[in-house]
């Protein structure tokens, strides 16, 4: 190996311990899922680092054993950029992949090199190995990523490039003998070590833009829900339905709003204790959830009370969603309730957007009284606006 190659390499492995130093570092203010995957891709570039540092030390003529750990290093480097990509998205990880991975070429190398073959079948071989990683990371960043951006694309498009280079760095292997002593010296070695110290300054950079990326979305997530069972908040629920309700007013389109409250919930708290009570809230919250749309949103009002956003949905549809809601509460959460010795059911009232409202708030005060007029009637049970008024009114008449 020449002198360019191996400042190259000396390079690479400055640059990979800088930045894996530097992430570790950084590293421990950040949400569970971020912090992994920060760590990952630092522990990648350390284990990079590692691996070129040995393939540096080979243009000394090192032993030839150094082939398969400085190789299987690497790849196990290279894995773990997958396994933080991973980390990022907060998707299942198998702990043990980049070992796996490492392992498997590092002994595969061995098993060339004691079989006598010369120094290009090793390099067709971790070629291989480096291209099909990298085009697994393309694949995971390009198309299985959700809320891509400019750093992802560019990510993925820079992991497809550095996998062509691979490719034909393997191509390179199985068309010339490399005898054993040092390490491949030609135009291809030499550009392929530049390419991937390109690889690894770029990528380092749009890695950090997409764990900030991440991070922001995070940091918006948590302004807009409620911490216990991640419904949106009040704020962001209003926020929502004065958007829906100009959308309603503008198109002529139906607006359903539904307010819903847990039976009873002072006894559940009083009679089996409020750890127990957050624990009805959240079965709550998922079986509310489990029987909405993609389109349609619930949010925590306060304490054990929630109201649902039901965009182009009119009054008898309404009534039937809110009906289900009340029914699937009252079966699915009967066991629940039998474990604390209570009974689990909500109340439910409702109203859809005439032309006589005016703004959000009426929809929401209405609902409201509906709600009431349900709790009035005997609880678990549904109630519609102005149903609700019109009955009030004749009691007072």
């Amino acid at each position: 190996m020449n002198f360019d190659t191996t400042f190259i390499a000396q390079v690479i492995t400055v640059i990979g311990f800088a930045v894996g130093l530097s992430i570790v570092v950084a590293s421990g203010r950040y949400p569970r899922h971020i912090r992994n995957s920060l760590r990952a891709y630092a522990y990648g570039k350390f284990l990079l680092g590692s691996a070129f540092l040995i393939a540096g030390l080979r243009g000394g003529g090192t032993p030839e054993l150094f082939i398969p750990l400085a190789n299987g290093i690497g790849l196990a480097g290279l894995t773990l950029n997958y396994t933080c990509v991973r980390h990022l998205q907060n998707r299942p990880v198998w702990p043990f992949a980049p070992v796996a991975v490492g392992g498997a070429v590092a002994l595969c190398c061995l098993l060339l090199l004691l079989t006598g073959s010369d120094l290009s079948a090793v390099r067709t071989l971790v070629s291989f190995a480096a291209s099909a990683v990298l085009l697994v990371i393309t694949f995971e960043v390009l198309v299985r990523y959700e809320h891509r951006g400019v750093p992802h694309h560019v990510t993925g498009l820079l992991s497809a490039a550095l996998a062509v280079v691979y490719l034909v760095r393997m191509g390179a292997g199985l068309s010339q003998e490399a005898p054993l002593g040092h390490l491949v010296d030609d135009t291809v070695e030499r550009a392929t070590f530049l390419l991937s110290l390109l690889g690894t300054v770029i990528g380092a950079i749009n890695y950090i833009l997409m764990a900030s990326d991440e991070f922001n979305r995070e940091l918006t997530k948590l302004a807009h829900t409620d911490g216990l069972t991640g419904a949106l908040n009040r704020r962001r629920l209003f926020e929502l339905g004065e958007i829906e309700f100009r959308r309603a007013r503008r198109y002529g389109r139906d607006l359903t709003v539904l307010t819903l409250d847990i039976d009873r919930f002072k006894a559940i708290n009083d009679r089996a204790g409020h750890p127990f009570g957050d624990r009805v809230i959240q079965a709550v919250t998922d079986c509310c959830v489990g029987q909405l749309r993609q389109e349609d949103s619930i949010g925590r009002m306060g304490g054990e009370e929630f109201a649902i956003l039901l965009p182009e949905t009119g009054a008898a549809a309404g009534r039937m969603l809110a009906e289900r809601l009340r029914s699937a509460i009252e079966r699915q959460l009967a066991a629940l309730g039998a474990e604390g010795g209570v009974t689990v059911t909500c109340s439910i009232g409702g109203v859809s957007m005439t032309r006589e409202h005016s703004q959000f708030s009426d929809l929401i005060a209405q609902s409201d009284s509906a709600l009431y007029d349900a709790k009035n009637g005997g609880r678990n049970q549904v109630r519609f606006f102005p149903a609700a008024a019109l009955r009030t009114a004749a009691i007072i008449a």
